[in-house]
């Protein structure tokens, strides 16, 4: 464990019988606050506020379960100081007016009984409001003009009156928070939104007193800076959240940024929270995508912190106890920001400092948490149902005594048997091959997806402290499940292949791509004749990355057109993925193309911009799976309330199989409860539909 001679723990060695992660479980002060750890709850939206931007009592539940965690810092997520100049979507809070304050007020006493402390993050989105929050264009330092026509204003220049409105609106907002009783205040000056707009000389082209050079730049976030500070005084710290650099060719380098903080700390900073990238170009550097290497961003923080002589928050991004701990110690930052994995684990910080680390639940930078806040849901994670849903997820109980069931052992099954043993079920799980995992295993194989094994790993570790019997290889019948009597069944088998799109004279020459990726059949070995991957969604695009990986040629066949490739894909890995592809000097892409057979190593396409004969050592297909198993009409037959769950009822992500095993799982334990009660249930005997699932999934979580 290294040292060093900064903060509280000034050259400080670790006693004999310190905790695991010493350095994370150190107190540190901010102004005239200590927070009793090292951990911080990066501030995410959560669109559960209502259309006003009040606080909801969803808001509320989910800000207690990440304090009772145990995280040091919790800071609120980003709330407008004033509506009329837009909020960045439909329910962000707001607090720009005193009949906000008593919201505001359950959120900052929730946190503090749960035993955490608050801050609030104050924002003004500047050119990326959502239009549906304002009359007219959205608000920037200059204004901005449509890049397909040249033409068409796309933002409205911000006058100097309304500039310093909004500067006196950063310190009314201020205000209201002190007096909601939270601990401190962060400004959001990261991402692109207003503040770093303005610093930004590709956003700001003023030539007035707000923008023109350098220090004019500087004039709007350092006004904001020292009005925020004049409300809080010495005693309540002031923390800044700022991009270290936004990647944009004439932008905000890293250098820049180094150059910038010594001002801002000047203004009455007490924190600077590092993040990185923009909205608008560099997202990808924003919301990590599953290809990112943990705490890429901790040689930033190290050069801001070298500069900042205030401590520094950074947001890895961090996974794990042990990055932290090695940022902390290493001098690359102060306290450690924790998003995405308190969705996945609340109970991270609680668990690291009990040294529990195999008992966390891993973010996997899946983004399905932010792919709902795109469409405008509320939080939640995919591993994690729980998150955003606090208040609508009661325990299931009611299973001692009965035996349940639970087919495939794949991500939803799994999940499945882990709720119903600790609803008390006598749980069996059947899993046709020798290893579980099923689809979450080819999910995780590609390049740059090994994260989701920590997730498998994790229901692992979790199965293996269960109750639950597990029955690996071990096909079953619906006969066979009859005959045990149950009083549920779950089947989660996965889906199916499809028949081959082509003819194949030479069927033995022809690979499942998601075959090759759960193990179920071994990869072929390169030789001098490249290896054809039909089919261009998002297996494909990885079987050819997997592919090229081991030393194939590989020729990518899509029928669609190349701007298409993995189009399905969460759009932040989809980005990384296709620069990847396109930069592999072994893989070669041919669109528009169908192949219409197979025979021997000859293949013919047809029918697009590259139609003829061409030589292939392996025909890989990745032209998608169907849903579907026989199971659910024998145990309908049989009279067994079931449910299917997964891509064995609809093909979808790992969340969605996740969250339908937890839905499908409390109507069964409902039904046989009313079934006790001798009430007549509408489908005692019956097979609960995906449609019926995913009516409770929406219900709870819209």
């Amino acid at each position: 464990m290294g040292e060093r001679d900064d903060g509280d723990t000034a050259g400080c060695s670790f006693p004999v019988g310190a905790p695991r992660f010493p350095w994370l479980a150190s107190p540190i002060r901010l102004a005239g606050l200590t927070i009793p750890n090292r951990t911080v709850m990066a501030a995410m939206s959560s669109v559960l506020a209502d259309e006003a931007g009040g606080v909801t009592d969803d808001t509320v539940a989910y800000y207690r379960a990440r304090a009772a965690g145990g995280t040091g810092l919790i800071v609120v997520e980003f709330t407008s100081v004033n509506r009329r100049y837009g909020r960045a979507e439909m329910r962000q809070l707001v607090l720009d007016d005193d009949g906000a304050i008593a919201g505001h007020r359950r959120i900052a006493s929730a946190i503090r009984e749960a035993g955490s402390l608050s801050a609030l993050q104050l924002h003004s989105p500047g050119q990326h409001a959502d239009r549906r929050t304002l009359d007219g264009l959205p608000f920037a330092p200059s204004q901005e003009i449509s890049r397909r026509d040249g033409v068409t204003p796309t933002t409205r220049m911000l006058e100097p009156a309304e500039i310093e409105e909004l500067v006196a609106d950063y310190g009314r907002a201020a205000t209201r928070a002190m007096a909601a009783g939270y601990e401190a205040i962060e400004i959001h000056g990261a991402h692109g939104y207003l503040p770093m707009a303005f610093l930004s000389p590709l956003r700001n082209r003023r030539n007035d007193a707000w923008g023109g050079d350098f220090e004019r730049r500087l004039r709007f976030p350092l006004a904001v800076i020292k009005a925020v500070k004049a409300v809080l005084g010495a005693e309540r710290p002031l923390i800044y959240r700022l991009s270290s650099s936004d990647f944009l060719p004439g932008g905000l380098s890293l250098d820049d940024m180094v150059a910038i903080v010594p001002h801002l700390v000047a203004a009455g900073l007490d924190a600077i929270h590092v993040s990185s990238g923009v909205i608008e170009g560099t997202l990808d550097r924003t919301i990590d995508p599953m290809s990112a290497v943990e705490a890429w961003r901790f040689a930033h923080c190290r050069a801001i912190r070298a500069v900042a002589g205030v401590p520094v928050i950074g947001v890895g991004p961090v996974r794990w106890p042990d990055v932290a701990e090695r940022g902390l110690a290493e001098g690359d930052i102060d306290m450690v920001a924790l998003g995405r994995p308190l969705l996945a684990d609340p109970d991270w910080t609680r668990k690291a400092l009990a040294g529990d680390v195999d008992a966390i639940r891993p973010c996997t930078n899946c983004n399905w948490c932010f792919d709902r806040v795109l469409k405008h849901i509320g939080i939640s994670c995919a591993e994690n149902p729980r998150a955003g849903q606090e208040n609508h997820m009661p325990a299931v109980g009611g299973g001692a005594g009965r035996l349940a069931l639970v087919v495939g052992a794949g991500p939803g099954g799994m999940a499945a048997a882990l709720e119903l043993s600790e609803a008390g079920f006598t749980t069996r799980l059947y899993e046709a091959r020798n290893e579980l995992g099923g689809g979450l295993i080819a999910s995780a194989s590609p390049p740059h997806k090994e994260k989701l094994f920590w997730y498998l790993d994790y229901l692992k570790r979790r199965l293996a402290g269960s109750r639950v019997e597990i029955l690996l290889d071990h096909p079953v019948e619906a006969g066979e499940l009859a005959a045990q009597h149950p009083v549920l069944a779950i089947v989660a088998t996965g889906a199916c292949s499809q028949a081959l799109p082509f003819a194949a004279g030479d069927a033995t020459r022809v690979l499942s791509a998601y075959d090759i990726l759960s193990g179920d059949a071994e990869p072929p070995a390169p030789g001098p004749l490249p290896t054809l991957v039909y089919g261009g969604g998002e297996t494909g695009c990885e079987t050819a990355e997997y592919l090229a990986a081991r030393g194939h040629g590989v020729i990518l066949v899509t029928r669609s057109a190349a701007q298409q490739l993995a189009r399905s894909a969460e759009m932040m890995y989809r980005k990384h993925l296709r620069a990847r592809l396109q930069g592999n000097a072994r893989i070669t892409v041919v669109d528009n193309t169908t192949i219409t057979r197979v025979e021997g190593p000859q293949v013919a396409t047809l029918a697009g911009e590259t139609a003829g004969r061409i030589e292939v050592a392996w025909v890989v297909v990745a032209q998608g799976r169907q849903p579907g198993s026989p199971l659910g009409e024998g145990l309908a037959a049989a009279g067994i309330p079931h449910a299917l769950v997964g891509d064995v009822e609809t093909i979808g992500r790992i969340g969605d199989a996740v969250h339908a095993a937890r839905a499908a799982v409390s109507l069964l334990a409902a039904q046989v409860a009313d079934q006790d009660a001798g009430h007549v249930a509408a489908q005692a005997a019956g097979h609960i539909t995906g449609q019926a699932v995913g009516q409770v999934v929406q219900g709870v979580e819209t």
